[in-house]
């Protein structure tokens, strides 16, 4: 996470996934299904390079540490998004 204190705000795909202990190719699934926050640049049509942002990571991270048990990634997406919109998912 020093990228982050370094005020980097965003990962790429498999620094957050190492960050979280998953694969890669699990996270482009997530990302591809929108189940997990990214930003596409450049591309169209599903090509371009994703970044995750680095709150979303940390934020994840810690939900799972408070919750102590499995983390159903889905459900933490929406609460992810309400809190990203103000309640308007």
């Amino acid at each position: 996470m020093r990228k982050r204190e370094a005020g980097v705000p965003t990962y790429t795909v498999p620094e957050a996934a190492a960050l979280m202990s998953l694969s890669q190719e699990y996270v482009y699934r997530l990302i591809h299904a929108d189940a997990f926050p990214a930003l596409r640049s450049g591309g169209r049509k599903g090509r371009g390079r994703y970044v995750v942002p680095a709150k979303a990571v940390e934020q994840l991270l810690d939900f799972a540490s408070r919750a102590g048990n499995c983390v159903d990634i889905g459900e933490w997406v929406e609460g992810w998004r309400a809190s990203a919109t103000g309640g308007a998912a």
